[in-house]
């Protein structure tokens, strides 16, 4: 009976052992980490920036010659009919600062939309390598500022209603369940900055 009990004994471990082998494997992936070590992402940043500079040192032309006005306006030396040339200078320039913040939006919102699609799909298919190659059949994906005051109000806010509205939110886990830097690599591995896609690599090489 001893021997018996031994046996059984020694499948239930197996089982219970086997059981454990092929349980559900689950990670995590920042998208904030990610997007933010994405050399391609990086690049882009850095081109929407230089494609907006123009605009942007035109606003700001527009907004202090705005307030050379109001200035003017606010002086009670200056005439009255002065004034009113000063107020519709000003009336104006915002009409001009409209229009720039309109073309502006034309000419990088395509490309934003265009970018930010194919960014995401290399990311999603980088994630699934990495899945796939160490047996992982759960990601999830949340957003965090990296390197950030993360017990800010807003940043606080912004979880609370992103469970109000039905999302998941991590509140803790396990760093070795974080596999957002193996994700950020395997897409730097595989870039290529003449804007080839980059190949999913998964595990990141040696």
């Amino acid at each position: 009976m001893v021997a018996a009990l031994a046996t059984a004994l020694m499948f239930s471990l197996t089982g219970q052992a086997q059981a454990q082998q092929t349980g559900t494997r689950v990670a995590v992936v920042n998208i904030g980490t990610v997007f933010n070590k994405y050399q391609k992402a990086i690049d882009f940043k850095k081109m929407m920036e230089a494609t907006l500079e123009p605009y942007k040192s035109r606003a700001e032309k527009i907004k202090k010659d705005v307030l050379a006005y109001q200035g003017g306006i606010n002086d009670p030396k200056t005439e009255i009919k002065l004034k009113e040339q000063y107020q519709r200078a000003i009336v104006d320039l915002k009409r001009q600062l409209e229009d720039l913040d309109g073309d502006a939006r034309k000419v990088i919102g395509k490309k934003q939309e265009e970018h930010l699609i194919q960014l995401f799909r290399e990311v999603s298919d980088h994630i699934k390598a990495v899945a796939s190659s160490n047996g992982i059949h759960l990601v999830l994906g949340f957003g965090e500022p990296p390197d950030a005051d993360l017990y800010t109000f807003a940043n606080i806010n912004r979880k609370l209603i992103g469970m109000d509205m039905g999302a998941m939110v991590p509140l803790y886990y396990h760093s070795t369940l974080d596999i957002s830097e193996v994700v950020a690599v395997s897409l730097n591995r595989g870039y290529a900055p003449a804007g080839t896609p980059a190949t999913p690599t998964g595990q990141p090489k040696n």
